[in-house]
């Protein structure tokens, strides 16, 4: 059993050390003087040692009590939060999806800003999973996405963006360098990341390179580390198109071997058509997909979820 002091003493230390006065914690939480005071009374009892002294007119927390005062802090912020996804997961209006951390960021976010703006009464609320696991995430959201289609009986999967792997790197990287055929790139140190970690071998066996050599070069934990590596002239990465479109557009990267692509079978989209929510989250989905013309399946190279 949790041994915890009891939570309106834990908002009355918080208030009142935010504004280091009795006074204007009482007014914040709307009861009285001597109700702040009692509370605190009832922490330092808890703890058996005081949290705050005297400083001028005001308060000072002690230097302990300052450290678990961020604790304290960051708690109620995350209650907060959670109690407010709770009383608002039935709002029609409001479409919470789920997507891994680099889809999110490299090409989910400036898709949702497009379309909060068209449809400013729609609300979109992201959250990031670092893993394939989906039996939570079906039960506490509208949608979800990942890069492999997903299976569920009462459920609908959609593909969203198109899969395709290519090499980039820092045009300063390989300034003065040509690439002139995919075996160049065993020249340099290739970025590889750990939960995909014989994407480069799969690359190259798709130009026809069957080497047995040791692929050099870091290993990072997610793509978006690989992809920040590249950027600042660290190595070659692996990257789907689709999170470096932007970048190659203006020419922050450079697509190293147009010809050599991995396929995968794509981004899909899973969700409930019985969703309270479901209106709008197809309005989400045709937004995300209105751009996107060359969503035809096509043979793919790499099943990305098997390795």
């Amino acid at each position: 059993m949790r041994r915890l002091p009891p939570l309106k003493a834990l908002q009355a230390f918080e208030a009142t050390a935010r504004h280091e006065s009795v006074t204007q914690a009482a007014l914040e939480l709307n009861v009285s003087h001597s109700a702040i005071s009692q509370h605190i009374k009832v922490l330092e009892h808890h703890f058996n040692q005081k949290l705050f002294k005297k400083k001028g007119n005001g308060l000072e927390l002690m230097p302990k009590a300052r450290n678990y005062l961020e604790d304290v802090r960051q708690s109620l912020d995350l209650i907060a939060v959670a109690s407010e996804n709770l009383l608002s997961s039935g709002v029609l209006n409001r479409v919470r999806v789920n997507a891994t951390p680099t889809f999110t960021t490299q090409w989910l976010i400036p898709r949702v800003a497009s379309f909060q703006r068209a449809f400013p009464n729609v609300e979109i609320r992201l959250e990031t999973s670092t893993t394939d696991e989906l039996r939570n995430e079906i039960e506490t959201n509208d949608l979800v996405i990942r890069r492999f289609p997903m299976q569920n009986a009462r459920m609908v999967c959609m593909r969203i963006v198109d899969d395709e792997t290519i090499a980039v790197a820092s045009p300063r990287l390989v300034q003065g360098k040509p690439i002139d055929q995919p075996s160049d790139l065993l020249n340099y140190n290739l970025l590889h990341i750990r939960s995909r970690i014989s994407a480069w071998p799969n690359w190259f066996r798709k130009a026809g390179i069957e080497g047995s050599q040791t692929l050099k070069g870091q290993v990072f934990d997610h793509i978006h580390l690989s992809l920040a590596a590249a950027r600042n002239g660290a190595g070659i990465c692996l990257a789907p198109r689709a999170f470096v479109e932007e970048e190659l557009q203006d020419q922050k990267l450079v697509n190293l071997c147009p010809s050599n692509v991995l396929i995968g079978a794509g981004f899909f989209g899973l969700y409930d058509k019985q969703n309270r929510s479901v209106r709008n989250v197809e309005r989400l989905l045709d937004w995300l997909t209105q751009q996107q013309p060359s969503l035809t399946p096509k043979d793919k190279d790499i099943d990305w979820q098997a390795i």
